[in-house]
């Protein structure tokens, strides 16, 4: 048993699919938190944190939209 779970835990994570609508969904919140935060309906300590978040959420957009791109082509249909 032990050896399964080693071997289960060294197997790499292969993401087959890359949807770049969840990073248009994510950037909703983001941004109305971020007014909300601007507009003194929210307190300010919140504006630091929608700026880490919008930070976080544009280097995770870069890297997958360079995966996207550098991802393997699809096979042609004949």
């Amino acid at each position: 048993m032990p050896r399964q779970l080693q071997r289960s835990a060294n197997r790499p994570l292969l993401i087959r699919r890359i949807n770049l609508w969840w990073y248009a969904a994510a950037l909703v919140p983001i941004l109305a938190l971020g007014w909300l935060a601007a507009s003194n309906l929210l307190p300010g300590i919140v504006l630091p944190l929608v700026l880490f978040a919008l930070i976080f959420w544009l280097a995770s957009f870069v890297m997958a939209d360079i995966a996207r791109l550098r991802g393997p082509r699809p096979e042609p249909r004949q």
